[in-house]
């Protein structure tokens, strides 16, 4: 994993392979982690190797408040912008930053139209919860983590599904209780380690399917591995509605038109790790490895987890 610090401004670029063209989202905010930044690159990463897709993870930061956010936004965009129209580089909008900031970096990218979908995000989602519960949300109960925070959207894609979302009483005030929700499933992801070791003893749903990146540490992972415990989806699966079909041959730009193919690829994919005996997320894991090392001499060091 490389770190490229930019000179115009205070930014900077992470990349998992840094010979390969790499895709991930740039942020914005006082202080963007170069950590955090890294998790996001590597479920990124891992992601794109789970479709079969030969591209690196990638992730920005923009380091701005204030007054100072414009200028630092397009100096970030002009200094990128060579890298981008090489083919090397994509970034969509990420947390802090607007899409219209980076409008030219999208028209330089030659990325498929979809990449970075928001309506593509949330029917994947809801098509990991329905495989997660047997196949159908219809009749399901559903508690969404961070639902504040969760994708416009989100909880109007999974009740048109058919599932109910419940109201966890508490929550507001202790955001924890979540896990103990009486649910078919939980949707989680409003910051990476958001479920740890010690949530996860309360949990009784079947499933939690994440709607952001990298929600589980390694330590809750660890504690669910036994057979019949709670079933931890991939996060880099069960998200990727939101940028597989820039990246898919043939899908176009009509998002109404590419969301079976989204939805089947996604359910492939789970369907496929889940074979294994280590569970799912860490199947999918081994079969992202695997495609990895087809077109790469090593796989990165660390899997997509919080710490």
């Amino acid at each position: 994993m490389t770190v490229r610090k930019l000179s115009s401004t205070d930014a900077f670029v992470v990349v998992d392979f840094p010979d390969a063209p790499a895709s991930g989202v740039v942020r914005r905010a006082r202080k963007v982690l170069e950590s955090s930044a890294s998790d996001l690159a590597r479920t990124a990463t891992y992601g794109f190797a789970a479709f079969g897709i030969q591209r690196s993870g990638a992730s920005a930061g923009i380091n701005a408040e204030g007054d100072a956010i414009g200028g630092a936004t397009e100096a970030f965009v002009s200094e990128v912008l060579p890298d981008v129209a090489s083919g090397q580089l994509h970034l969509d909008a990420g947390k802090g930053v607007a899409a219209d900031q980076l409008a030219e970096l999208r028209q330089a990218s030659g990325v498929g139209p979809l990449a970075g979908s928001n309506r593509l995000l949330n029917v994947g989602v809801a098509a990991a919860a329905a495989w997660a519960v047997g196949g159908d949300l219809k009749g399901t109960t559903l508690a969404v983590e961070g639902r504040a925070d969760a994708p416009a959207g989100l909880i109007d894609t999974l009740t048109e599904a058919g599932a109910t979302v419940v109201d966890v009483w508490g929550v507001d005030e202790k955001p924890w209780l979540v896990w103990g929700a009486k649910v078919d499933a939980i949707i989680a992801g409003s910051k990476p380690g958001v479920l740890t070791h010690q949530g996860v003893g309360f949990v009784t749903a079947k499933a939690i399917v994440p709607w952001g990146p990298v929600p589980f540490t390694t330590k809750a992972l660890a504690q669910v591995l036994a057979p019949g415990s709670v079933r931890l989806l991939p996060d880099f699966v069960t998200t990727a509605g939101g940028w597989l079909a820039g990246y898919l041959d043939g899908v176009g730009d009509d998002e109404a038109a590419a969301i079976p193919t989204v939805v089947n690829r996604i359910v492939e994919t789970l369907t496929a790790a889940a074979s294994h005996p280590d569970g799912v997320l860490l199947g999918a894991c081994y079969q992202a490895e695997e495609f990895m090392l087809s077109w790469q001499p090593a796989k990165p060091f660390g899997r997509p987890l919080a710490a």
